[in-house]
């Protein structure tokens, strides 16, 4: 049941990202992390089809997040809590720290 988790650093970081903003689809997954959105949706799919997430369709696009069925949802999220904990501060802003707020029209990214 855990050999899904335990396999790849994208899947941790998608993981993560997932714990920290809820649901999403693969390409802005994969714009906020920097992967490929093929790498992004192979593992999406890998741990869907392990039970860890569920997918649907949300007009065109496919929403992933966590099962709330998953036997170990719980750890899993207790995991993934105290991994963010040895997540460099900088990196964690940028990347797990959903905004709370629109940007500003015109803002330039960082």
């Amino acid at each position: 049941m855990l050999e899904p988790l335990l396999e790849s650093e994208p899947k941790e970081k998608i993981l993560l990202y997932l714990h920290t903003h809820g649901e999403s689809y693969p390409s802005e997954i994969a714009r906020t992390l920097g992967l490929y959105v093929n790498t992004v949706q192979y593992q999406l799919l890998k741990l869907e089809g392990g039970g860890v997430l569920y997918s649907k369709l949300k007009g065109r696009i496919r929403l992933f997040g966590f099962n709330p069925r998953y036997p170990f949802k719980r750890e899993l999220e207790a995991l993934l809590v105290k991994a963010l904990s040895f997540v460099p501060e900088e990196e964690l802003d940028r990347l797990y720290r959903p905004r709370l707020r629109p940007r500003l029209t015109g803002k330039p990214l960082p």
